[in-house]
């Protein structure tokens, strides 16, 4: 081959070379925009805010940000929580992400973290403050679905009994609301009049303390022999109601409805024990909660509600029952497998 013909080839190799690297250049997904660091507060550390907390690291390390966590040491723990929000340092922070576990005590803290950082309330919102959006459930639609679990089974109606850690936090009484809304609605097939009929004796409210909840079960259960359901609102409930029950000899007499996927209530559905679970979806509520933020704060400002207004990212509930149980069980195990157990802010 020729000088002049090797030169040629030569010239263009290299020339297909550069369009390849120019094409790959123009094609390659842009880095992600640098950002501060967010801050994630939660409820708790107990199984439900680790899930939590394993939706934000999976957000964090897919979307490269930051994530400082602050966990109180005891769960649905207002005070303790509330001592956090007001020791936060938001040097260096743009985004938190919080369940307020006390929305009208800490709304001021929160307009005031709004001032220098994009809030999320995620789990349990804050509706009277600046934050910008609310990702969780409609806990409206989760009482209404517990309410629908009880009709199920207990066809014959009777006395109903419902548990809650507070009636504070926006998603207990929303719970609460959507439960007193659906327990004697009428179905489509028949009248109010011509169907069961149910009476819930009462709305107890332990303030997160297991053995004043404990108490509070067999004091109701005493006073009212002909009670045929127990409703637990929050996670630790399922395993309280149960462990009473079998105390009082009545486990037999009682269904239970639970809400949340702790162990002891999984357990209870597989033993036919608890009829069945209300069951979040925890780790998209972190998972969605730092993804929102990240994708503001990079400069989708367009995604931000209107002025004045808010902004709801809707996470549907859903029921567990002993036949989609095992379904379940396998994916929050994997959810979990590297998960550790939350630590908390000291």
């Amino acid at each position: 081959m020729s000088a002049g013909r090797s030169g040629l080839l030569l010239a263009a190799l290299i020339a297909v070379a550069a369009a390849v690297g120019y094409r790959a250049s123009v094609f390659q997904e842009p880095a992600p925009k640098p950002m501060g660091s967010v801050v994630m507060v939660t409820g708790g550390k107990g199984p439900f805010w680790q899930l939590v907390v394993e939706g934000a690291k999976s957000a964090a390390e897919a979307l490269d940000v930051d994530v400082r966590y602050e966990i109180p040491d005891v769960d649905e723990n207002a005070e303790m929580q509330t001592q956090i929000l007001s020791q936060l340092n938001l040097k260096g922070v743009d985004g938190v992400a919080i369940s307020s576990l006390d929305p009208v005590t800490q709304s001021p803290l929160i307009n005031r973290m709004c001032e220098d950082a994009l809030v999320v309330t995620y789990d349990s919102d804050a509706p009277l403050s600046a934050r910008d959006t609310y990702v969780g459930a409609s806990n409206l639609a989760a009482g209404k679905l517990a309410a629908q679990l009880v009709r199920e089974a207990c066809p014959q109606g009777g006395e109903v009994a419902c548990v809650l850690v507070n009636l504070t936090k926006e998603n207990m009484i929303e719970r609460r609301d959507g439960f007193e809304a659906a327990i004697n609605a009428p179905t489509d097939d028949k009248s109010a009049d011509a169907g069961p009929t149910y009476e819930v004796v009462d709305f107890l409210v332990d303030e997160s303390d297991d053995q004043r909840c404990r108490e509070l079960i067999a004091k109701t259960l005493d006073e009212h022999p002909d009670l045929v359901c127990f409703v637990g609102m929050n996670a630790q409930h399922g395993g309280l109601i149960l462990e009473t029950l079998k105390e009082k000899n009545k486990l037999d007499q009682v269904e239970v409805v639970a809400f949340d996927e702790t162990a002891g209530t999984l357990d209870g559905i597989r033993e036919g024990e608890i009829y069945a679970t209300v069951v979040q979806d925890p780790y998209r509520y972190g998972y969605e909660a730092i993804r929102r933020i990240a994708t503001i704060c990079r400069g989708e400002e367009g995604l931000r509600p209107l002025s004045g207004s808010k902004s709801t990212f809707n996470i549907g509930v859903q029921p567990i029952r002993k036949e989609n149980l095992d379904a379940f069980q396998k994916q929050l195990d994997e959810r979990l497998k590297n998960g550790k157990q939350l630590k908390p802010t000291s």
